[in-house]
């Protein structure tokens, strides 16, 4: 009977093939996450307005925010999903004003790799003048230097295979809603 190839290993063959082995699987790991991580996104400001509004009759005053929130994927191969995105008007330190998005109908499906998407913000706010016994606080409102704030819950595609959900942040700084002088605002993302 003729002894099988395997009976004349030595163990430093054993060794070694283990070793091999493990390096195979090391390298197909490596190149599976390399595809499958998150790929690098990107927001800016374009085109931002303010309108005020107060009503006859009431005591109250309104301002309506207006911008296209641009969203790019720069990426060359992974197309990105949004299933959350907000976004926070921030006048001055102390007050800010929620801008949700639907994002089911701005953002609907997968965006392709190399795209950008123009999403429609809209934000309004309403200051109520009364008279209290309380010392009247000075907040001062510079619609001039606004602070936008942006988060996202996005997930990454490749081909058939997804990866998990990811939050993203940006903070758009100097956007003037009173003046379109400087735009496109870029986002600097946390």
């Amino acid at each position: 009977m003729i002894p099988s190839p395997w009976s004349r290993w030595s163990a430093k063959q054993y060794i070694i093939a283990a070793l091999l082995g493990a390096l195979v699987a090391a390298a197909l790991v490596a190149v599976i996450s390399i595809t499958l991580a998150p790929a690098h996104i990107s927001f800016s400001i374009a085109g931002p307005t303010m309108s005020k509004l107060q009503e006859k009759g009431e005591k109250r005053k309104g301002v309506y925010y207006n911008f296209t929130l641009v969203a790019n994927n720069p990426s060359r191969r992974m197309a990105v999903s949004y299933s959350y995105l907000s976004t926070k008007i921030w006048p001055n330190e102390a007050a800010w004003i929620p801008a949700e998005v639907n994002t089911s109908a701005a953002l609907p499906g997968w965006q392709p790799p190399g795209k950008t998407t123009d999403v429609t913000v809209l934000a309004e706010s309403w200051q109520y003048d009364q008279t209290t016994d309380a010392p009247k606080q000075d907040i001062k409102v510079d619609n001039n230097n606004c602070t936008v704030a942006v988060e996202a819950k996005v997930r990454f595609k490749f081909g058939l295979a997804r990866t998990m959900g990811y939050t993203v942040r940006a903070t758009c700084l100097h956007v003037n809603f009173i003046k379109n002088a400087y735009f496109p605002v870029p986002c600097l993302t946390a």
